[in-house]
C-alpha cells in the first residue's frame, strides 16, 4: 500500500506524463494545422492568378479606373510592381502548362516553385520538369532551373551566362542612395548607354578591386580559375563561391591572368612563361595611353590586356601582340561579336558591327 505522500507523488507523475502526451498531441495538431494553412495559401495564390488573368481579359481594371492591370494589382492587392508583373507573367505561362497549373491549384506546388518552373518549362518539357521538381522544396527548384532557358530539359547542361542572382540592399541612408544613383549614371555615361544592374555591380566591384595605386604590372583577375581534368569544365573561385564559366569567358580571363600551376602538385606555376611580364604589361598601358583601343571607346577604366593572336594559336607576350581592351569590349571579342587582327599599335584591323562604326 502507498502512503499519502507516495500516492501524491505517483499521481503527480501520472499527471506530468498525461500533460506530456497532451502536449505531443497538440504539437502534431499544430503541425497539421500549419501545413493545412500553407496549402490553403497556395490554393488562394493560384486562385488569385486565375482571377487576375480574367480581370485582364475582361478589362476589369479599366472599369475601376486603372490604366493597366499592373496598376490595378499594385493598388487593390498592394503588391509591388515586381510581384504584379510576375503574377501576370505566370498567369499567361500557365495557359500552356496545364500540369503545373493543376498542381498549383491543388496546393501541391508552391508559388515560388511555379514561378521558377514557368521560366523554363514548355508544353513538351512540362512533364519532365514536374518529375524533376517532385519532392523538392522551393529553394531546390530554384537551383534546378538555374542556368537553363525556355525549352531546356532538367538534364541539359547549365549555361553559366544564364544564371542570375538577386541582391537586396537595405538600411541605405539618403546620402548613400544619392551616391548609388550617381554611380549608376556615371557608369551609364562611361558606357555610352544605359547601365543594367549586372553592369553596375561589375563596375562598382571592379572599381574597388582594381590594383591599388594604378599598378599596371598586375593582372586584372585576382580570383582563381580552375579546370577539371575529367570534364574540362572551368570554374571561377572567390569569396566562398565557385561559379561555372564558359569557354569564351575562360579564354578572356586567361588573356590577363597569373598562372599558379596545378593544384594537385607542390611546385608553383611557371609565371614568367605563362603570364604577361609586369614590365611588358606596364609598357602596354603607357603605349595605349591607358585607354581601350577599340575605335570610339572612351573607357579608361576596367582595362585588360588582350592577346591579339590567342595563346592557343601560338601568340606570345610580345608588345606587338598585346592591346588594351575595356572589360565590356573584351567580353564582346571573346564572344565573337567583334574581332581584332594585325599587330599593335599601328597595324590593327577591327571588325566591328555596323552600328558600332564598323563596315
Amino acid at each position: 500500500m502507498f502512503d499519502g505522500a507516495a500516492t501524491q507523488e505517483f499521481q503527480s507523475q501520472l499527471a506530468d506524463a498525461y500533460a506530456v502526451t497532451c502536449r505531443e498531441r497538440d504539437w502534431i495538431k499544430l503541425h497539421d494545422e500549419i501545413t493545412s494553412v500553407g496549402k490553403q495559401i497556395v490554393c488562394l495564390e493560384a486562385r488569385e492568378v486565375d482571377l487576375l488573368l480574367e480581370a485582364e481579359e475582361t478589362k476589369l481594371y479599366r472599369r475601376m479606373g486603372f490604366p493597366t492591370i499592373y496598376a490595378y494589382i499594385e493598388s487593390v492587392l498592394q503588391h509591388s510592381h515586381h510581384v504584379a508583373t510576375e503574377r501576370m507573367r505566370v498567369a499567361h505561362e500557365l495557359l500552356e502548362l496545364p500540369g503545373i497549373a493543376e498542381a498549383f491549384r491543388a496546393g501541391e506546388l508552391a508559388w515560388t516553385s511555379v514561378r521558377e518552373l514557368t521560366r523554363v518549362a514548355t508544353g513538351k518539357t512540362e512533364d519532365a520538369w514536374l518529375d524533376a521538381a517532385e519532392g523538392k522544396i522551393s529553394t531546390e527548384v530554384q537551383q534546378l532551373v538555374r542556368g537553363k532557358s525556355k525549352g531546356d530539359l532538367p538534364t541539359d547542361p547549365v549555361d553559366p551566362k544564364k544564371i542570375r542572382h538577386r541582391i537586396v540592399l537595405d538600411g541605405i541612408s539618403e546620402e548613400g542612395m544619392m551616391l548609388f544613383k550617381q554611380a549608376r549614371n556615371a557608369a551609364a555615361d562611361a558606357r555610352g548607354a544605359s547601365c543594367t544592374d549586372d553592369e553596375l555591380v561589375r563596375a562598382l566591384a571592379a572599381a574597388i578591386l582594381e590594383p591599388a595605386g594604378g599598378d599596371h604590372g598586375k593582372p586584372r583577375h585576382q580570383t582563381a580559375t580552375t579546370t577539371c581534368r575529367a570534364c574540362k569544365q572551368s570554374h571561377r573561385v572567390g569569396a566562398g563561391m565557385e561559379i561555372a564559366v564558359s569557354p569564351a569567358e575562360l579564354e578572356r580571363v586567361l588573356c590577363d591572368s597569373e598562372d599558379i600551376g596545378d593544384l594537385d602538385r607542390e611546385e608553383p606555376g611557371r609565371k614568367l612563361q605563362k603570364s604577361i611580364p609586369a614590365a611588358t604589361r606596364r609598357k602596354v598601358f603607357v603605349r595605349d595611353k591607358c585607354r581601350c583601343i577599340v575605335p570610339g571607346c572612351r573607357s579608361t577604366r576596367f582595362l585588360e590586356a588582350h592577346h591579339i593572336r590567342p595563346r592557343s594559336e601560338g601568340g606570345g607576350h610580345e608588345l606587338r601582340n598585346l592591346g588594351l581592351l575595356c572589360d565590356a569590349h573584351h567580353v564582346l571579342l571573346h564572344e565573337g561579336v567583334i574581332s581584332i587582327r594585325g599587330t599593335a599599335p599601328d597595324h590593327l584591323v577591327f571588325d566591328l558591327p555596323a552600328a558600332h562604326g564598323g563596315d
